[in-house]
């Protein structure tokens, strides 16, 4: 049996169809066990991959200046533990736009006294709040990056005990806007 040349065209552009859907379920696949990995869903996985982070590390070195570290974490989180003085804004109140006012006013009454715009560090248990909360807030004019690990790896690299002395030179200019002092 002769194949006619217009089916033998049509073959050869359906050959590489087996490896082009191997490849898609292997990508697929991959992006789907590093999100798990990560602990968190894809598309927050996927938007992590955009977002600006700052490690534990860099800001311990004082790579970063005029902070604002925001908590996103539940209230209950919060009461347990927190890093320094940061203030509570729940991805809760960030999701419903309550949260977005609260973190301007925090930033504007910065820029009003030091007329530099402050970074605001979001951070959450170890990732995926903070990434929501930063995707939702990237709409803003804010200078944003979150706290890769969260607390959870702060918490490894540093105790409560040493959060003001690791905290002072980052965030010396916003404590004021932060606790209202």
């Amino acid at each position: 049996m002769k194949i006619s040349p217009s089916k033998n065209g049509i073959l050869r552009y359906l050959r590489p169809l087996p490896i082009i859907l191997s490849l898609s379920i292997v990508g697929v696949s991959s992006v789907t066990v590093a999100a798990l990995v990560n602990h968190m869903d894809v598309s927050t996985f996927i938007a992590s991959l955009s977002a600006k982070k700052v490690t534990v590390s860099e800001l311990k070195q004082g790579k970063l200046k005029n902070a604002i570290l925001i908590d996103v974490r539940s209230p209950e989180e919060y009461a347990e533990d927190r890093i320094g003085n940061s203030p509570l804004v729940p991805l809760t109140d960030i999701q419903s736009g309550f949260g977005v006012h609260q973190i301007r006013v925090m930033a504007q009454k910065y820029v009003q006294t030091n007329h530099t715009q402050p970074t605001i560090v979001l951070y959450c248990t170890s990732g995926p709040r903070s990434i929501k909360a930063y995707k939702e807030l990237e709409k803003t004019d804010l200078n944003l990056v979150v706290l890769e690990g969260g607390i959870r790896v702060w918490r490894l690299a540093i105790p409560a005990s040493k959060d003001a002395e690791i905290l002072a030179p980052i965030t010396a200019s916003a404590k004021q806007f932060v606790t209202g002092k």
